[in-house]
């Protein structure tokens, strides 16, 4: 059971996003607020499309937004560059991601310490923690072996430990159980629900299976970009797209393809009045 007193651990107030399709914009997500306490299993849940990916990027300090303010462990991590983003995720965040992304030529024990060499620690140092973590999530004895002599399971649980290698104060998983049968993504689910309630790491994962719907100690419904109570709420679409997704915020490229389509077209109309004016 959580404690009252408990830190957030994420704070996002009156977030905004778009993707655009040229000059066209579609809102991913719209008036976000949202806030998630140490040590909490939280899950993000809803259809494919509803905006849970990219809330979870954000968090991840991966992506950018139109609007909004979006705190990770009391700091504000839109205001950050690049570097310090970087940075910052390597020492507090660990991720465990849907397609594993492991690196094929690292033997799995390498491919945990690997983080923790990225960290600055010693090879002997970080290919003791990488142990340990195999130990954790059950495959220590696999250690040896490349993620291509690993099931897809096996190859899931050395994500686990890799996310838990760094000593991150919160771990981002991104439908970890998509590419696992039922019963190898039920084991999955309930070894990090152990991980998280021995050690108190925070947990926010995006799913829309079943069983890591059941096993969250939070369901975030997510639908259309927006936050609702139940599924059967009906999402109020943004009352001006204008102020969601400013024409400011348009990718250069389309703003330089713009810019130069204005200016042939002004081009256009100066000759076709100087025309008008010689015939006059």
């Amino acid at each position: 059971m959580l404690n009252q007193q408990a830190e957030s651990v994420i704070k996002i107030r009156d977030l905004h996003k778009c993707y655009w399709v040229g000059t066209m914009p579609f809102p991913a997500l719209y008036g976000i607020n949202l806030e998630i306490e140490s040590g909490e299993f939280a899950v993000l849940a809803g259809r494919s499309g509803s905006g849970k990916s990219t809330l979870l990027n954000i968090v991840g300090a991966l992506e950018s937004t139109d609007s909004g303010r979006v705190e990770v462990l009391s700091r504000d991590i839109l205001s950050m560059n690049q570097d310090q983003r970087t940075h910052f995720r390597l020492h507090n965040i660990g991720f465990i991601f849907q397609a594993y992304n492991l690196i094929r030529v690292f033997s799995a024990r390498e491919n945990v310490a690997y983080v923790c060499q990225l960290q600055g620690k010693s090879k002997k140092e970080s290919m003791e923690i990488a142990n340990h973590w195999l130990q954790e999530v059950e495959i220590g004895h696999l250690g040896y072996r490349r993620p291509d002599q690993l099931s897809g399971g096996q190859q899931q649980r050395v994500a686990v430990a890799r996310a838990l290698a760094s000593n991150p104060k919160l771990i981002l998983a991104d439908e970890p159980t998509a590419n696992l049968d039922s019963m190898t993504g039920r084991h999955l689910i309930r070894l990090m629900r152990e991980l998280n309630q021995r050690l108190g790491t925070t947990f926010l994962i995006s799913s829309h299976d079943p069983d890591v719907k059941q096993a969250a100690s939070r369901l975030i419904k997510l639908a259309d970009g927006q936050i609702v109570e139940a599924w059967n709420d009906i999402p109020k679409p943004p009352s001006s797209i204008t102020s969601s997704c400013p024409m400011s915020n348009l990718p250069l490229t389309e703003r330089l393809q713009n810019y130069f389509k204005a200016a042939r077209g002004n081009a256009r109309n100066k000759k076709r009045r100087r025309k008008t004016r010689r015939r006059s």
